[in-house]
């Protein structure tokens, strides 16, 4: 019954998620994106694509950090390539979720225990997950200096950094809180469950012991975090360069890459699908001065080649998934 009820919720998500994509290139009419789309230079597509992959290298190489403080022999080739597999699952699935998978993968392919790679899985989306919501808050600050943001987007906003501050914070959590391990542990006593629940309780106080050796890597893994945000900002600039040549700076972007991670944990969507293009539509529209009535075509197309080049490149990440499903046979 709960499966039934989870996938329909995940079509549901879905479903919003594209029905706001067609209502933006509805209103910016068809043809013209379809236009501004030939008219761009594939040369910094190419130029952005490089920069996203970059910045989702840094991510993995966030993982690697972390998770070389309690496993010192993991392979970072193949840490690197099960971080790709689980940045490509996030991108597809609700709350960027699928990146929870990236230490079962990891055990597949090198046989570190599931929970050493779940501990630096926690210390990387845990980190991640609070210089976002500093550089979210920092970017509000920033922008509504010079622009007239409404509050129900300051509000949308908000509550995206709330959903990103509080699983930070949880994550966190799961590794040092002891009373976490206490209040789990007494599952075990439950009936019916108790039983099915010890590997589940097994692991979890593993990841605690584990969870003290990555203390010490948290700095590395914000400095890493953060040049994946500055590298992610850099491919949006390449992108706007094609559309606009604008004014715009990479500080700009920068805040703007802050604020739409922020969109992207909303769950009404799939990985804020359709909620960061929104996002990105209104905010570039402010900057930009562009109109919103009638929808200028090249504030679609950059959410939207945004969205497809930031996907697209973690395509990387199937080489893994490949190996691990064959190993599975």
């Amino acid at each position: 019954m709960m499966g039934k009820f989870k996938r329909v919720r995940i079509l549901v998500q879905v479903a919003i998620g594209v029905a706001i994509i067609l209502w933006l290139i509805q209103l910016a009419d068809l043809s013209r994106v379809y236009s501004t789309i030939l008219g761009m230079n594939p040369i910094n597509i190419i130029i952005a694509s490089s920069f996203f992959i970059v910045a989702s290298f840094f991510v993995a190489l966030a993982f690697y950090v972390s998770l070389k403080r309690s496993h010192p022999t993991a392979p970072l080739r193949k840490v690197v390539m099960s971080s790709f597999a689980g940045q490509l699952l996030s991108d597809i699935t609700p709350v960027r979720s699928g990146y929870f998978l990236t230490p079962f993968i990891l055990n597949k392919l090198s046989d570190v225990p599931v929970e050493r790679g779940m501990t630096g899985v926690l210390a990387t989306g845990g980190v991640n997950s609070i210089v976002k919501v500093v550089l979210c808050l920092v970017g509000i600050a920033y922008f509504i200096r010079f622009l007239p943001l409404e509050p129900w987007i300051i509000n949308a906003l908000l509550v995206g950094a709330s959903f990103l501050l509080v699983a930070g914070l949880f994550l966190l959590l799961l590794m040092w809180e002891k009373r976490l391990s206490r209040l789990v542990e007494k599952f075990e006593t439950l009936p019916l469950i108790g039983k099915s629940m010890h590997k589940l309780i097994e692991m979890f106080n593993n990841v605690q012991r584990e969870g003290q050796k990555v203390k010490g890597s948290l700095i590395q893994v914000a400095v890493l975090i953060l040049f994946s945000v500055i590298t992610n900002a850099t491919a949006l600039y390449s992108i706007s360069l094609t559309l606009w040549n604008s004014s715009l700076s990479i500080v700009d972007f920068f805040f703007m890459t802050s604020l739409a991670s922020a969109l992207m944990y909303i769950p009404i969507t799939i990985a804020g699908l359709g909620v960061q293009e929104a996002g990105y539509v209104v905010l570039l529209s402010l900057l930009l001065k562009l109109p919103l009535d009638p929808l200028d075509s090249t504030l679609v197309v950059f959410a939207l080649i945004t969205r497809v080049l930031f996907t697209g490149t973690d395509i990387i990440g199937i080489v893994p998934l490949l190996k691990v499903g064959l190993k599975y046979k």
